[in-house]
């Protein structure tokens, strides 16, 4: 089952800003319990157009703190190398929700989890959230391996989507594709 988190815009400045490092680098220092030296290490390494692969999982996690005050767990927290977030997810999930996280690549082949594992700062509630950006639509198999986790967690994966403010497209540069309005 999925939830609409909602639909957020945002300009095609913020884009060329966080490709350019500067964005990301700010909302590393802003919010340091949402972007560890993990995820700023992987921005480094992916600086250019590459980082536009994250740009939406950042600025949905900036929101949800935001709006919800909850911190978030971007990517790949499911992988031992992600110690920490690892960590941080096993003590949120239950154990039946954890191990479907960890151990779901043997039943649900090439997909990932969700987006983001938003969770309150004491821990006593999360969510997961699925990113979209404005050319992303969700896969039959994420909804699959999503509905298996809406259900054996009980909670609906939310959904957060994204369009460029005022029918805007980002404009084409080495740096940044376009991007189709939907």
């Amino acid at each position: 089952m999925l939830i609409e988190l909602g639909e957020f815009e945002y300009r095609p400045q913020q884009w060329d800003r966080f490709v350019s490092g500067e964005l990301w680098g700010q909302w590393a220092k802003d919010y340091p319990e949402n972007f560890d030296q993990q995820d700023i290490q992987i921005a480094k390494n992916q600086a250019g157009p590459n980082m536009k692969n994250h740009f939406f999982e950042w600025l949905a996690a900036v929101l949800i703190f935001h709006t919800h005050g909850y911190l978030s767990l971007i990517e790949h927290y499911e992988f031992k190398v992600q110690a920490r977030k690892r960590e941080i997810a096993e003590r949120l999930l239950p154990p039946e929700v954890f191990k479907l996280v960890t151990d779901h690549k043997r039943t649900f082949r090439g997909v990932r989890c969700p987006d983001l594992l938003a969770y309150s700062p004491d821990c006593s509630d999360w969510f997961f959230c699925e990113v979209k950006g404005p050319r992303d639509r969700l896969q039959e198999n994420q909804s699959r391996f999503f509905a298996e986790l809406a259900r054996v967690s009980g909670k609906a994966i939310r959904v957060a989507r994204f369009r460029t403010a005022g029918g805007a497209q980002v404009k084409k540069t080495a740096s940044s594709p376009s991007v189709k309005q939907y």
